[in-house]
């Protein structure tokens, strides 16, 4: 997923994720990486890795936690589903 917010937000964006008010993750849900950018606002990637069974109730979860950060101004969020390769190559005919 990415989360967006102008760079003049990142403290309160930051208050708000150390206030502990957004909801907790459930288990089949792993956070595995983050990675930040700075280009004119700020540009969050946060890799989750979600149980194939569990991949609807991860997108409300994940969905629920970010809707934390709706009251600040300028602020997106993005959720993409991502294959690996070998998970995408058969829908080409390759695995």
């Amino acid at each position: 997923m990415t989360f967006t917010y102008p760079a003049n937000k990142a403290k309160e964006v930051g208050k708000s994720f150390l206030s502990g008010k957004a909801p907790n993750l459930p288990e089949y849900i792993k956070q595995e990486k983050v990675f930040v950018m700075l280009d004119g606002e700020i540009k969050n990637y946060v890799i989750y890795e979600v149980e194939d069974e569990k991949s609807h109730l991860g997108l409300i979860a994940i969905t629920h936690r970010f809707t934390t950060y709706f009251n600040i101004k300028g602020s997106n969020f993005k959720i993409e589903h991502l294959m690996t390769t070998r998970e995408a190559l058969p829908l080409i005919g390759l695995g």
